[in-house]
C-alpha cells in the first residue's frame, strides 16, 4: 500500500463558506453596510444554516462583520483612523519582539528563518499559504523573543487584524515586498544590530499599513463609482 496516494479530505463547509464570504468582503463585492442574513446565505450557497452560522461568527471575530441582533449582521466599515492606531501598536510590539529575538539569534535559527523565506517566495501566488507562512515567520520571532505577556499581546492583536492582512495581500505586488522586508529583518537580527532590527520592522509594518489603506481607498472609489452610475 506504500504506493497508494492518500485520499484528500474534503474541506469543512464552514471553511468554504467563510472563505467565500471573506473574499467577497475584501474584494468589495460586499460593501460596508451590506446586510448579511444567515438564511439567505445558506440558500444562495446551497448549504445548511449550521456551517453558515459558524462562518459568520468567525467573520465577526475577525472584525469583518458587525452583529445586529436578530437582524443578522452587516459588513463592517474599516475606518482609516482605526487602521492607523492598530498598526502603531503593532509596530511597537513587533519591534520589541524582533529586538529580543536578535539577542538569541544563532546560525541554526538563522537557517530556519532562511528556509521559511524560501518557502514564502515559492508561495507568492498562493495568498492563503503565503499568509500562513508570514504568520509562521512572526511566530518564530515571538518564540525566540520569549516573554509570555508579549506573546499574548501580539497574538490578540494579530487576531484583530487577520482580515486586514488578507486585504493587504490581495495586492499581488505586496507579496514579494513582504519577502524582501522580512529578509531585511532577518539580516538585521543575524547581525545583532538592534537599531537596524527596529528600522526594518518599522518599515515593514508601515508598508503593511499603507497597503491596507490603499485597498480601502480603492474600495471607497469603486463604491462611489457604482453609486453614481446607479
Amino acid at each position: 500500500m506504500d504506493n497508494v496516494a492518500r485520499l484528500d479530505r474534503p474541506r469543512p463547509l464552514r471553511d468554504q463558506v467563510h472563505e467565500r464570504l471573506r473574499t467577497a468582503i475584501l474584494s468589495g463585492s460586499l460593501a460596508p453596510g451590506t446586510p448579511i442574513i444567515e438564511a439567505e446565505i445558506a440558500t444562495s450557497l446551497g448549504a445548511s444554516r449550521t456551517p453558515v452560522r459558524e462562518a459568520l461568527r468567525r467573520l465577526e471575530s475577525e472584525g469583518l462583520l458587525e452583529p445586529r441582533g436578530l437582524r443578522g449582521s452587516v459588513v463592517r466599515e474599516i475606518k482609516p483612523d482605526e487602521v492607523q492606531c492598530i498598526y502603531e501598536i503593532r509596530e511597537a510590539l513587533e519591534s520589541l519582539a524582533a529586538r529580543r529575538a536578535a539577542r538569541k539569534m544563532d546560525a541554526v535559527e538563522g537557517a530556519r528563518f532562511e528556509a521559511l523565506l524560501v518557502r514564502m517566495e515559492a508561495s507568492i501566488d498562493d495568498v492563503s499559504e503565503f499568509e500562513r507562512l508570514g504568520a509562521e515567520f512572526t511566530d518564530r520571532i515571538l518564540a525566540l523573543a520569549e516573554g509570555v505577556r508579549l506573546q499574548r499581546m501580539l497574538s490578540d492583536l494579530r487576531a484583530d487584524i487577520v482580515a486586514w492582512r488578507m486585504l493587504s495581500l490581495s495586492r499581488p505586488e505586496r507579496r514579494p515586498e513582504i519577502v524582501r522586508e522580512n529578509r531585511a529583518i532577518l539580516e538585521a537580527m543575524r547581525a545583532g544590530d538592534e537599531s537596524a532590527v527596529v528600522a526594518a520592522t518599522t518599515r515593514h509594518i508601515a508598508n503593511a499599513r499603507d497597503s491596507v489603506l490603499i485597498r480601502l481607498a480603492d474600495q471607497a472609489t469603486s463604491e462611489r463609482g457604482t453609486a453614481e452610475s446607479a
